[in-house]
């Protein structure tokens, strides 16, 4: 009888972590997955290491910077910075990881999914309602000011840990059934085409519409639902299968040269589509992800991960890339930190109030505060109960630890 994937992921040994090519340490599991990787692909070390840093500029410029920041040039820049090669390429990479893993079974991935969902249940207190209930109750800020958000709104936001971590569940319910393969692009595609459908939908009941909000996004305070978010991963997931398989050297930098000319294409139907039917060009279309969005969006992701191929390939090793390697392998204690960096940040640099010098200040500090910070918040990567529930099963998940800190 042939064995399952899930079956064979539970009875094929892990391979050995091969040492990494800048420092020749043991490559860390990945930071978002959770599962033991057999190397490090430093373009998407690179690529995951910058999204983070562009997340942190775009959320400080949105809450600490004034509304005519973000339409100034340098703030237009910095919040497409914060887009597409954000949280897309972030979404892109978890699903890529999973090929540079062989035990990937469904308990490790939805127990890791599981945590990430409650990881943002607890950020939306501790970033959100938490301040702003001190802020409120002193009098530092208003209700008016700080609308529409309000306590409840704070509370059951959604945004990329809530949709990573049910979008990692639903994977590995997708992965039992079948690898990564034209089926899982097939897939993507279906959400994609009916995401406009099926976004916002709602079915007059509690009991339904309540779970299914971070799912189909009904609720205005919906940043990132997993429809139609989950199709990045999925892309992912083949794309990685492909560099996996792939030779190191010059076979592996040839695929990242197809997925550009590919990305370069698909970039192109994405602007012909906006002419066709012109979308909005603002930030809640980007959330709500149309067709259009996306099309252009996956071929940009692929053209930057050609881009960071390019570079670590050819850019000798050095500080930046260290720090950005690290971050990349301690992207979950990042995210979390920068985010509590950002909510009690309002206290100092109030809210939505700096002009754009000290929205680009208050950027420097939370990158600086956020890589000190962090360092205390490294239990959220894998916590210990996680590991002992992974060790009974056999499964190699432990913390993560940088590959790279010495290059730091």
């Amino acid at each position: 009888m042939q064995a399952t994937p899930a079956a064979a992921d539970a009875a094929t040994p892990a391979p050995a972590a091969a040492p990494d090519a800048v420092t020749g340490l043991t490559a860390a599991p990945d930071a978002v997955t959770g599962l033991a990787a057999a190397e490090r692909v430093r373009a998407f070390d690179l690529a995951r290491g910058l999204a983070i840093v562009f997340m942190i500029g775009v959320h400080v410029l949105w809450h600490w910077g004034a509304p005519d920041t973000w339409t100034s040039p340098i703030g237009q820049v910095i919040s497409f910075l914060g887009g597409p090669t954000a949280a897309p390429v972030f979404m892109f990479l978890m699903g890529a990881s999973l090929a540079f893993s062989s035990r990937s079974s469904f308990s490790s991935l939805a127990v890791r999914g599981l945590w990430l969902l409650w990881l943002g249940y607890l950020l939306n207190f501790l970033r959100g309602v938490i301040p702003a209930y001190l802020g409120l109750s002193s009098g530092l800020v208003t209700a008016d000011q700080i609308a529409p958000f309000t306590l409840p709104w704070l509370a059951t936001t959604v945004d990329v840990h809530h949709m990573a971590g049910l979008s990692l569940i639903a994977i590995a319910a997708l992965r039992m059934a079948a690898r990564p393969s034209w089926i899982w692009l097939a897939l993507a595609a279906l959400v994609v085409l009916a995401g406009p459908i099926l976004r916002g939908l709602e079915f007059g009941t509690p009991l339904l519409d309540a779970p299914l909000t971070p799912v189909l996004g009904g609720a205005p305070n919906v940043y990132y639902a997993v429809v139609p978010w989950i199709a990045f991963p999925l892309c992912g997931a083949v794309f990685g299968g492909l560099v996996a398989q792939a030779a190191a050297g010059g076979e592996r930098t040839r695929i990242f040269r197809l997925g550009a000319g590919l990305g370069v294409a698909m970039c192109a139907i994405g602007v012909a589509l906006f002419l066709v039917d012109p979308p909005s060009f603002d930030v809640g279309t980007y959330w709500r992800m149309p067709p259009s969005y996306f099309v252009a969006i996956a071929g940009l992701v692929l053209v930057w991960l050609w881009a960071c191929d390019l570079v670590v390939r050819h850019v000798p090793a050095n500080r930046v890339f260290g720090f950005l390697y690290g971050w990349s392998a301690s992207v979950i204690a990042i995210y979390f930190t920068h985010w509590l960096v950002v909510g009690w940040g309002v206290g100092i640099f109030g809210f939505r109030s700096q002009p754009l010098p000290g929205a680009l200040f208050g950027i420097v500090v939370a990158i600086g505060a956020t890589a000190l910070l962090s360092r205390y918040a490294v239990g959220l990567e894998t916590p210990r109960w996680l590991e002992r529930l992974a060790s009974r099963r056999a499964l190699p998940l432990q913390a993560p630890t940088s590959a790279y800190e010495t290059t730091t």
